[in-house]
């Protein structure tokens, strides 16, 4: 671990001094496929478990988030493994084990059994954003509550927060377990043309920058016409052939509504540093996560 890394690691455990309620956990993501070598071997599993272990063990944290994005079909019952031999050494300690995963859960080549990945985790952080982006053809909310009557039937049944929950649940994965993800950042979009600036509007990539923060989309894009879009339940801007799909206080507490309607574990954000942090256009800090606070 590096020392930047660690004076990071170390710093964040003594916000647990100030809110002893507070759960910290190690993520770990796969880098050029290693996590398909871990999980198919039995002792570099076994290394993987002590080494997570000792890492939430050392530094006081309360587990481990698994951020595997894309296993394939291949990993599919490895993973599965992988997830029950952390569970029984992870709940010993009382520690936690969870997982990020896409928004989509079967489709095509998606390696995620999700019954059974269900039984070894705590939570299933579901990436319910970048549903549009600069690789879509069409404008598109970044990450939109609801389909539009302006989708097509893959759009209405996978790119939208509520197709995506109830695609996992359908799946086998129980809705007290899962959260849903809400993005502080949005997403750009050229248009073709300046003129036709609304849901799905003729795109031809994104803008500059692809992915502007929310404290970004505050401080650059205020002179842009600014609607809502009631369907979707998010707001977007546009100025010229720019436009911008994106979250403000009024779409983050209807996601939050959303997940407590449903009964779901919870919500968590991508990611904090994107936020109006020291309030400088509201009249509190950390914006929208307050916002989420009292919703």
């Amino acid at each position: 671990m590096e020392l930047l890394h660690y004076c990071y690691v170390e710093g964040l455990a003594k916000l647990k001094l100030i809110n002893p309620e507070l759960k910290l956990l190690f993520s770990v993501s796969d880098r050029n496929s290693a996590m398909t070598k871990v999980v198919a071997n039995e002792t570099l599993r076994k290394t993987f478990k002590e080494n997570a272990y000792n890492l939430v063990k050392t530094f006081n944290y309360d587990g481990i988030d698994l951020d595997w994005e894309f296993p394939k079909e291949k990993d599919k019952e490895n993973f599965v493994i992988l997830l029950s031999e952390l569970k029984i050494e992870f709940t010993k300690h009382d520690y936690l084990v969870t997982a990020a995963v896409r928004a989509i859960p079967i489709y095509k080549d998606t390696g995620y059994n999700v019954p059974e990945m269900s039984k070894y985790l705590d939570i299933i952080n579901v990436m319910t954003y970048d549903f549009y982006g600069s690789w879509s053809k069409t404008t598109g909310q970044n990450s939109p509550l609801y389909s539009s009557s302006l989708d097509s039937a893959y759009e209405r049944k996978y790119l939208n927060i509520n197709a995506s929950i109830n695609n996992w649940v359908d799946a086998g994965a129980p809705k007290n377990i899962l959260a849903m993800g809400l993005p502080f950042y949005g997403r750009t979009f050229t248009l073709k043309n300046a003129s036709d600036h609304g849901i799905h509007a003729p795109s031809s990539g994104g803008g500059r920058p692809l992915a502007p923060t929310y404290y970004q989309i505050l401080s650059n894009y205020q002179n842009f016409t600014t609607e809502w879009n009631e369907e979707q339940k998010a707001p977007y801007k546009y100025s010229g052939t720019t436009w911008l799909g994106y979250e403000d206080e009024r779409s983050i507490i209807m996601k939050v509504k959303y997940a407590v309607d449903n009964q779901l574990f919870g919500v968590f954000l991508w990611h904090l540093g994107c936020d109006d942090v020291h309030g400088e256009f509201s009249d509190k800090k950390q914006t929208l996560v307050q916002t989420i606070n009292d919703a």
